[in-house]
């Protein structure tokens, strides 16, 4: 969790696609906090693929300067957009950019279950600017006749800050456990992972089991981890994990994603992005049918990581945990035979129950 610094300041950037979509009900309420003076709203601004198409790059000044002044990044989403060719312009580089610039080396992921809604969601921890997601010095190209290589290295520092942080989950209470994922019958890497997460949890108290990642693939599979768990590990092992338990969820659309810098910043105010996981999702853009509890998690997210508004998540996330429970659903969630309501029908659901929670808090 980020340190107390006064009211926080957040940049509103919807992105490409179905990012405007996905963010207006969580812009209501993130306006409702923001007129009751507990946080400062900037924007929208614009990035990724859509910012290309109008300004020439995916990062403008003016969003750059936007992001220096802000605590956090509320994204929509980056990727394809309509009338942008991605022969023109590749809309990940705006959100590597933006890792890379504020130092955002951390990726926290909760995954929700429709089933499970009442229950803390599952939570996925991992390092995104180490390991295998390293620095360009760590990837060797293939010219189609000399081999490609890529290194993966950590640190007993990297791997030490990320067990601090799901130990932090633990004493919060946004975790009961702690699963460390690895492989350490083959990586050395994983080897010092097993040794530094257990050191870490057994000082700290924090109940840990390890596993290697084929199994845990398994179990997330076979629905033998249905929540209230952080499984920590490796970028690369996350980032297929974390999609795998969002299929078991049943979609894409119930993770959210905080990208976040856990120690000081390093330009600007800004040490967290906070997205939905899903792409820019373009041929469902303008219908206004895409399910936007991904969006509604990442604002969760948010809340949590600053203490000046951690109060304020449970009100957001029991209200979404309710419209999931209740309905109505969105087209990827609809029972067979049953009308989908609309992207905005479901918002309105959430906020309804999500504003006289925050009235009491605000």
């Amino acid at each position: 969790m980020a340190a107390g610094r006064g009211v926080r300041r957040v940049a509103v950037l919807p992105g490409d696609g179905v990012g405007a979509e996905v963010t207006a009900g969580p812009l209501e309420l993130l306006e409702a906090i923001a007129a009751a003076g507990r946080i400062e709203l900037t924007g929208p601004w614009p990035v990724g693929a859509s910012a290309f198409g109008a300004h020439g790059t995916g990062l403008p000044s003016e969003t750059l300067d936007a992001c220096d002044a802000a605590d956090a990044l509320f994204l929509g989403a980056i990727g394809e957009h309509p009338g942008v060719s991605l022969e023109d312009y590749r809309p990940e580089k705006a959100i590597i950019g933006l890792r890379e610039l504020y130092d955002l080396r951390v990726s926290i992921r909760p995954v929700r279950r429709v089933e499970h809604s009442a229950r803390p969601p599952l939570i996925v921890l991992r390092n995104l600017l180490g390991g295998a997601y390293g620095t360009a010095d760590t990837h060797a190209e293939s010219d189609g006749q000399a081999p490609a290589a890529d290194r993966l290295i950590l640190t007993p520092d990297q791997i030490v800050e990320l067990a601090e942080l799901a130990c932090d989950m633990v004493e919060r209470g946004l975790a009961s456990r702690i699963i460390s994922v690895d492989k350490a019958n083959l990586l050395a890497t994983s080897r010092l992972w097993r040794r530094t997460t257990g050191a870490v949890a057994a000082r700290r108290g924090a109940p840990i089991a390890h596993t290697y990642v084929d199994r845990m693939a398994y179990e997330l599979a076979h629905d033998d981890v249905v929540g209230d768990a952080v499984i920590l590990t490796e970028g690369l092992f996350g980032d297929i994990l974390s999609d795998l338990a969002a299929g078991r969820a049943g979609t894409i659309a119930l993770v959210g994603s905080a990208s976040v810098n856990p120690s000081s910043p390093v330009r600007g105010r800004c040490v967290g992005l906070f997205e939905p996981s899903h792409g820019s999702a373009p041929r469902h853009a303008g219908a206004g049918r895409v399910n936007p509890s991904g969006a509604y998690m990442a604002l969760v997210s948010m809340l949590e990581w600053f203490p000046e508004t951690a109060d304020l998540a449970p009100a957001v996330s029991d209200a979404l945990s309710e419209a999931l429970r209740a309905g109505p659903w969105t087209y990827d969630l609809a029972p067979a035979g049953s009308e989908p309501a609309s992207t905005e029908a479901f918002a309105a659901a959430v906020n309804r129950r999500a504003r006289p929670r925050l009235a009491e808090r605000l």
